[in-house]
């Protein structure tokens, strides 16, 4: 659980911090800004089980609580702790949905990944040889950027892998293998006589 220091203020104060961090007084803003962690601290626990760690939700809600801070005085509310809290739920819903949204793109990207290979392998038995990106593209039913993007990604994967594996190795066991003339990986299926 994030714990807060919370340095409370009176309502005066409240209000001259609020006016004088409104004219940009970045003194007056961290001072009421550390006067609400609180506030930020509890809306992060309540998130926690949501994607984010409760420490990058805080870390969140702390932007949003510094925004509703310097924003207050001009938006014309009267009502900070509830303008505040919502400039905070904002920011940790906002950080929320983007990491949903890099958890699905990286998903879907995995999944096509695993869609090329797939591919790549069926077009290898059935031609003899490496497909090429347009023969890839009409397996695939993608457009042929994408084909391209796929592949490239694809085999830098495969050369990380391929460089990690190294490591463990003994530098006598390790032998330079590129692919064969027919565009295959060592390891693959060779292919058929009559294709």
């Amino acid at each position: 659980m994030v714990k807060a220091a919370v340095e409370p203020v009176d309502a005066d104060e409240h209000r001259r911090l609020l006016e004088a961090a409104g004219c940009g007084d970045e003194g007056a803003r961290d001072r009421l800004a550390r006067a609400h962690l609180d506030w930020v601290a509890g809306a992060a626990e309540e998130r926690a089980d949501r994607g984010l760690s409760q420490g990058d939700l805080f870390q969140e809600g702390v932007i949003g609580l510094l925004e509703a801070i310097t924003t207050f005085h001009a938006s014309g509310s009267s009502d900070f702790e509830r303008f505040a809290r919502e400039r905070v739920a904002l920011c940790m819903e906002q950080a929320l949905s983007e990491e949903q949204r890099q958890v699905r793109d990286s998903e879907m990207l995995v999944q096509a990944a695993g869609e090329y290979e797939q591919a790549e392998i069926g077009l290898r038995r059935e031609l003899g040889r490496q497909g090429s990106d347009v023969e890839m593209a009409a397996k695939l039913e993608w457009s042929l950027q994408r084909t391209v993007a796929m592949r490239e990604l694809v085999t830098a994967a495969r050369r990380r892998y391929d460089e990690d594996l190294v490591q463990y190795l003994e530098e006598e066991d390790v032998e330079v293998v590129g692919p064969d003339p027919d565009g295959s990986r060592p390891g693959d299926e060779p292919a058929s006589e009559d294709g």
